[in-house]
C-alpha cells in the first residue's frame, strides 16, 4: 500500500537509508583499494633506502681492498645482494615497465646505471688512486639517482593516503549532508505530522471529536491523518447517534420500570384483603402509561351477558361514543382479538380465568396509530391480572358459601347429637307423666318423673351451654398452643385442681379443622375431669409419636364408673364423633395407681405418606 502513495515517507526514508549505505559502502571499498594500493609502499620505501647503504658498504669495502684490479669474494657477494633487492618485486610492482611516468624513469636510470656503470666499476675496480676516485664519482651519482628513486616512492605513498584523505573527508561532508536531509525530512514529515496527530488522539480521548488536523501531505501520515479526520467524524457521528439511541432506550427503561412497578401496585392492591374492587384506578393509571386515551372496562358475572359495570377512561367519557352495554356477544371471546370501528379498529382483551369470563378490556385506536408491543403487552398484563382478581374473588365467596354450609351443618349435627336427643327424651318423659296422670299414678311415681325431667332440663341445659361454649371457640394469632394455654388459666381459675399442660407438637403443621377438634376434644377432657374426677391434679400431654398425634388428658381422681355411658353422655358421644372426623380413636380408660385416661390419636393431614 506505501509503494502506491505519492512522496512516502517510508520512501524517503529508505532512499536516504540506501544512499547512506551506499556512500558507506563506496567510502569502505574505496579505502580498501587504496590500502591495497599502498601495500607495499612501505616495504619500497625501505628497499629502495637500503641500496644507499649497500651502495655505501660496496665502496667502504672497495676502498680498504689491497691487490690491484682484484675484487674480494665478499665483495662480489655485495654487488649480488644490491642486484637482487634492485630486481626486488616490492620496487618492480610499484609501476608499470611500460610507462613513462616519473618513478619508472627513476628506476630505469638506477637499473641502467647499476649495469651499465657501477657494477663493472665493481668488477674492475683496481686499488689505484685514480680508480677510487672514478668510483667515488659513480657512487656519489647512483646515491642521488637512488635518493630521487626514494623520494619519488615516498611521493607516491603520500598520493594514495592523501586520496585516502579526500576520500574520508569528502564521505564525511556527505554523510553529514545526508543526515541533515534525513533529520530535516524525518522532523518535516514524521515528527510534526505525528506531534498533531498525538495531540488530536489525546482531543479525542477527552472527548473533543469535531477537532480535525490540517495536514497537506500526501504520505503514509498524510493519509493517516485523514484517516484520523474521518474517524473523529464518524466517532462524532456514531456518539449522537449513541446519546440518541441511550435516550430512546432509557425512556424505554423508564417506560417499563414504570409499567413494573404498577403491574406491582395493582397486584399488591388487588391481593389485598381489604380491596373494593374498584378499578377505575387501574384503568386511568394504564391509560396514562399507554397514552391511549379511549378505554372501556366492562365486568360481568360469567353467567350474565350485560355488564353490571361499565368504566372508561377519558375524562369527556360522555362526549364520545362507546358502547351501550349491548351486544355484549361481540366482545366475548378466549383470547385478544380486534375488530373494526368507525375511526379505527378496536382491541379487546377478555377477561378469563379458569374458562371463566369476568368481562372485557376494550382499547379504540386510531387508523393512524399503531399499537406498540410492549402496550399490548402491558394491557395484556392488566388484563390477566384483574381477571384474576375476579377469579379470586369469586373462589373465595364460593368457599365462603361451602364453610357457611358446613358450619351450618356441624351446628345441626351437634344440635342432633346432644340438644335434641335431650329434649327427645324429655318429651318421652313428659309422655308417661302424661299417661301416669291420666292413669291415677302414685304421688311416688310422678316424683320419679319429675326428677328425671328435673335431670333430663339440667342436662339439656349444660348442653346447651357447652354448644355455645363451642361455638364461640376461637383459635387467635396464637394458634393451638395459645388457644390451651387460655384454656388452662381459665379452669384454673376455676377449680382448685392443679392443671399442668405439655405441649411437644410445635413442628408439626395442623390444618384449622385439627386444630379446632383437638381444642375441643382437650377443653371436653378438662372439663369432666375438674367436675367429676374429685382429683387434685390433671395432666395435658400432646406429643408426636411415628407420624401420629396423640393427645392424652388424665387425672387422679376417684376413676372412671363400671358404666360411663351415664356419665356426661353425650359429651363423651361428641368426644367421638370429633375422632371419627379426625379419622382418629377414642379412648377412655382407668389407671393402674387411680384415676382417668382420655386418650385421642390421629394421623394428621400433612404427614400423610
Amino acid at each position: 500500500m506505501f509503494v502506491k502513495i505519492k512522496n512516502s515517507v517510508v520512501f524517503r526514508i529508505g532512499a536516504m537509508l540506501t544512499a547512506m549505505t551506499a556512500l558507506a559502502i563506496l567510502t569502505m571499498f574505496s579505502s580498501f583499494i587504496i590500502s591495497e594500493m599502498a601495500d607495499s609502499d612501505a616495504a619500497a620505501i625501505n628497499l629502495s633506502g637500503s641500496m644507499r647503504q649497500h651502495s655505501y658498504m660496496m665502496l667502504a669495502n672497495a676502498l680498504v681492498q689491497d691487490e690491484d684490479n682484484a675484487i674480494h669474494s665478499i665483495e662480489q657477494e655485495r654487488l649480488d645482494s644490491f642486484e637482487k633487492i634492485l630486481k626486488n618485486p616490492v620496487l618492480t610492482n610499484q609501476f608499470d615497465r611500460e610507462s613513462n611516468d616519473h618513478l619508472t624513469l627513476l628506476y630505469k636510470s638506477v637499473e641502467t646505471d647499476w649495469f651499465s656503470h657501477v657494477r663493472p666499476k665493481f668488477e674492475s675496480f683496481s686499488t689505484n688512486a685514480q680508480s677510487k676516485e672514478i668510483l667515488i664519482s659513480y657512487i656519489e651519482s647512483f646515491v642521488a639517482k637512488i635518493d630521487a628513486l626514494v623520494f619519488e616512492y615516498q611521493k607516491e605513498a603520500e598520493a594514495k593516503i592523501e586520496w585516502l584523505r579526500i576520500i574520508q573527508v569528502c564521505a564525511l561532508f556527505m554523510t553529514l549532508i545526508l543526515v541533515y536531509v534525513a533529520m530535516t525530512n524525518v522532523y518535516v514529515h514524521i515528527e510534526q505530522p505525528l506531534t498533531l496527530l498525538t495531540e488530536l488522539a489525546i482531543k479525542i480521548k477527552d472527548g473533543n471529536l469535531g477537532e480535525k488536523i490540517e495536514l497537506n501531505s500526501k504520505d503514509e501520515l498524510g493519509v493517516l491523518a485523514g484517516a484520523f479526520n474521518a474517524m473523529s467524524e464518524n466517532l462524532s457521528k456514531v456518539y449522537d447517534d449513541l446519546e440518541s439511541a441511550v435516550d430512546v432506550k432509557t425512556r424505554e427503561l423508564k417506560r417499563s420500570n414504570d409499567a413494573l412497578i404498577f403491574l406491582f401496585k395493582t397486584a399488591r392492591s388487588i391481593n389485598e384483603p381489604d380491596f373494593d374492587y374498584d378499578f377505575q384506578p387501574v384503568l386511568d393509571e394504564v391509560s396514562f402509561l399507554t397514552g391511549l386515551k379511549d378505554m372501556d372496562l366492562c365486568l360481568s358475572t360469567p353467567e350474565s351477558v350485560v355488564p353490571y359495570i361499565h368504566m372508561m377512561s377519558l375524562e369527556d367519557a360522555p362526549n364520545r361514543q362507546n358502547c351501550e352495554g349491548v351486544h355484549c356477544e361481540a366482545c366475548k371471546g378466549d383470547s385478544c382479538f380486534i375488530t373494526q370501528a368507525n375511526t379505527g379498529y378496536e382491541i379487546k382483551f377478555p377477561l378469563v380465568q379458569d374458562e371463566q369470563n369476568f368481562g372485557v378490556l376494550v382499547v379504540r385506536v386510531p387508523f393512524s396509530q399503531a399499537l406498540e408491543s410492549w402496550q399490548h403487552q402491558l394491557l395484556q398484563s392488566v388484563a390477566d391480572q384483574i381477571s384474576v382478581a375476579l377469579s379470586l374473588r369469586n373462589q373465595e365467596n364460593q368457599e365462603r358459601r361451602v364453610s357457611l354450609l358446613n358450619e351450618r351443618t356441624i351446628i345441626a349435627r351437634e344440635l342432633h347429637d346432644s340438644l335434641a336427643q335431650s329434649l327427645s327424651y324429655l318429651k318421652i318423659q313428659v309422655t308417661r307423666l302424661q299417661k301416669a296422670y291420666d292413669k291415677g299414678a302414685e304421688a311416688e311415681l310422678f316424683q320419679e318423673l319429675m326428677d328425671e325431667i328435673r335431670e333430663g332440663l339440667s342436662s339439656a341445659y349444660r348442653q346447651l351451654r357447652e354448644l355455645l361454649s363451642t361455638f364461640r371457640l376461637q383459635i387467635d394469632g396464637t394458634g393451638l398452643k395459645g388457644a390451651l394455654l387460655d384454656t388452662v388459666e381459665k379452669m384454673q381459675s376455676r377449680s382448685d385442681m392443679k392443671i399442668e399442660l405439655k405441649f411437644d407438637i410445635d413442628s408439626i403443621p395442623l390444618s384449622p379443622n385439627e386444630e379446632i377438634h383437638l381444642l375441643q376434644v382437650a377443653k371436653e377432657s378438662l372439663q369432666n375431669a375438674v367436675h367429676h374426677s374429685k382429683g387434685k391434679k390433671v395432666e395435658l400431654d400432646l406429643f408426636c409419636e411415628n407420624n401420629h398425634v396423640t393427645l392424652r388428658v388424665c387425672d387422679d381422681g376417684i376413676g372412671i364408673p363400671d358404666d360411663p355411658e351415664k356419665m356426661n353422655h353425650y359429651g363423651l358421644a361428641i368426644m367421638k364423633e370429633r375422632s371419627k372426623h379426625l379419622n382418629g380413636a377414642l379412648k377412655l380408660y382407668r389407671q393402674d395407681k387411680g384415676g382417668t385416661c382420655v386418650e385421642m390419636q390421629f394421623h394428621p393431614h400433612e404427614l400423610a405418606p
